[in-house]
């Protein structure tokens, strides 16, 4: 009778270890990813009101909502090892207070995910410490979360409730419930053209924006946690799902970053946040990643489905977001990037140390985003279908045709330690480019200029080059230039409403020019001895250009004819971009149009289906 009573039990009994030990795991994850500020946490403290004297209890702005800040430092407390007598009677008495009041914002998110994000890893790190009513309480604050509505959530926001719903299920001990959670989780890490993992491993949310380090950091980062979390138990993630978070990671993530730095591109409208620069930083995760990080990738790597390109060499990275009609403009919701109108349209970043943007948006000059070509006074970009790229995983060409006041066509190639930028419709004098718009790193040379550059205002006249923080800029022929090397002041608030009001100062360095055809972004120690690159052509039907070693990189907006330097002919009998690089031949259809184009070089003629998904293919 004995026997047959345990093995009724056994599947109970069992069920109860493995809660214990995933709850055990996440509290451990928790105590070692929080680092309190003690002092903080007990200075501000009105014992008398349970609040913090320091946050605004009134606050009603819906992104960064200060009133979470209550629950965030319960959070941190209850994180604290060893507390002090009077630090558990804070945490006590905080928490009763929201238990008590309940707060609630304007936004959704706070009220369905973040507060009850926070009230779970409480629960964990107070299960020891809190009294049943106040059990009951914290389940009914997670219980905002409500169990059916989030089921028809996509991407991050699925990730998020599931795994809310699925602590629930662990706090309650429905592990019936919790087996359903995770369905739900296994369900939404798969390839998608919706919300969540692209076909090219960029991360989508809120529809075609790539929201890699913003969105697709939540989906990442909960997942990883989740699946060591679970390691072991009924609940493990199965393999085929751990291999594709680890494609995300290696086929997405690292390429998207120098290291822990990324550009406003991967992060939509989270560029108006502080740090958001640095989102990309995988340290934390790393004693629960499935695989070793092989460190920085080295290439070309386009992205179709989110209009992307990444170029990293061992000296440098640059990175650049274009627009096309297949993807949509930044978003500016919640009172967030409040400025960002003009990101995304062909905005080109070069990170050598990581310092070049972080944090650098609070005194921007927006109209001025780094690679920006446009028409003084333009306010709103028009999206076209050619926008793609060609790649062979070495180098790579980009191109752009769009509308900033004016028709514009755009082309960017990447090859050794060079980016060649060419540009087709920008002869009116109230056209511009800004070259660059990054922090102010040690000097400022320019040719025809002795010495270095000091702060202020230059008009610099036939000019072919300018160098900054171990990068040439370089032009095909002499350009008038202004260089702005200046301190400028301006706020996280001016950019994103819920931000701080205190001022910001930092020194920027932008230099801009007016009609131009190009120019090279060449790493280099100093100023630049030769150029190593030839442009063949740059009109609005061809832009081409051919580098020393005699690799071609040619947009061609229709079909056409160019001639290389040593007088061959390349024809083409359909819009495509073409390269060559060590005797192959590669094509794309930027336009994402299904298509077979002929190809003549000299002697020898090429067919190719291009597909309509904007990869690349191998010429025969």
């Amino acid at each position: 009778m004995k026997r047959l009573l345990l093995l009724l039990l056994l599947p109970a009994l069992t069920a109860s270890a493995q809660t214990d030990t995933l709850l055990s795991r996440y509290q451990r994850y928790l105590q070692n990813n929080i680092h309190p500020d003690v002092r903080t946490l007990t200075a501000n403290f009105d014992n008398n009101r349970q609040q913090w004297t320091d946050i605004n209890y009134e606050d009603k702005e819906p992104a960064n909502w200060k009133v979470s800040e209550h629950l965030k430092r319960v959070r941190d407390l209850a994180a604290v090892r060893n507390p002090s007598p009077a630090m558990q009677t804070i945490l006590q008495s905080a928490l009763n207070h929201w238990l008590k009041t309940r707060y609630k914002s304007s936004n959704w998110w706070h009220n369905k995910i973040g507060v009850p994000q926070f009230m779970r890893d409480i629960i964990v790190l107070m299960r020891d410490r809190m009294s049943r009513e106040q059990f009951t309480g914290a389940l009914g604050v997670m219980a905002q979360n409500d169990s059916t509505s989030w089921q028809k959530s996509t991407g991050a926001n699925l990730i998020w409730c599931a795994d809310l719903a699925f602590h629930y299920g662990a706090f309650t001990g429905d592990s019936l419930f919790m087996h359903r959670c995770m369905a739900y989780i296994f369900r939404e890490i798969r390839i998608t053209d919706g919300d969540g993992i692209q076909p090219d491993y960029s991360f989508h949310q809120h529809s075609a924006r790539l929201q890699m380090y913003q969105y697709g950091k939540a989906f990442l980062w909960d997942n990883v946690r989740l699946t060591w979390e679970t390691k072991g138990t009924a609940w493990a993630y199965p393999p085929e799902k751990i291999a594709l978070i680890d494609s995300l990671i290696n086929a997405g993530w690292r390429w998207m970053a120098r290291g822990a730095f990324t550009v406003p591109g991967t992060v939509d409208r989270s560029v108006s946040r502080p740090g958001a620069l640095r989102s990309a930083d995988l340290t934390p995760l790393i004693p629960f990643l499935t695989f070793q990080n092989p460190g920085q990738p080295q290439g070309f790597r386009y992205f179709p489905r989110s209009d992307f390109a990444a170029y990293h060499r061992p000296a440098f990275s640059f990175f650049l977001k274009i627009l096309s009609n297949r993807t949509l403009p930044t978003e500016s919701i919640n009172h967030e990037n409040l400025k960002g109108r003009l990101l995304h349209t062909g905005d080109g970043y070069t990170i050598i140390n990581g310092k070049e943007y972080t944090d650098l948006m609070p005194v921007w000059d927006w109209n001025l985003l780094p690679g920006l070509t446009g028409w003084k006074g333009a306010a709103k970009v028009v999206r076209k279908p050619f926008a793609g790229s060609v790649g062979n995983g070495v180098s790579g060409l980009t191109a752009m045709d769009y509308e900033l006041g004016q028709p514009f066509r755009k082309s960017w190639a990447c090859h050794g330690d060079t980016v060649v930028c060419l540009i087709a419709g920008a002869e009116e004098d109230s056209s511009y480019t800004a070259l660059d718009q990054c922090r102010w790193q040690g000097h400022v040379y320019a040719d025809g200029y002795k010495g270095a550059i000091g702060e202020g205002i230059h008009q610099l006249h036939n000019t072919r080059w300018l160098w900054h923080n171990g990068i040439a800029y370089i032009f095909p022929e002499p350009r008038d230039v202004e260089l702005r090397l200046q301190s400028v002041s301006g706020t996280w608030q001016s950019i994103n409403a819920s931000g701080s009001s205190a001022p910001v100062q930092e020194k920027v360095f932008l230099p801009v020019t007016g009609p131009c055809r190009g120019y090279a972004i060449v790493p280099c120690s100093k100023a630049p001895a030769a150029t190593g690159w030839k442009i063949l052509a740059d009109t609005r039907e061809c832009q081409a250009v051919e580098f020393g070693d005699g690799t071609i990189m040619t947009t061609f907006y229709a079909a056409g004819t160019v001639t290389t330097s040593g007088g061959e002919k390349i024809t083409v009998d359909n819009a495509c971009l073409l390269m060559k690089d060590s005797g192959k031949w590669y094509a794309g259809s930027p336009d994402h149009i299904a298509k077979t184009i002929t190809v003549r070089a000299g002697k020898h003629t090429m067919k190719a289906a291009l597909p309509a998904d904007g990869n690349t293919v191998v010429l025969q």
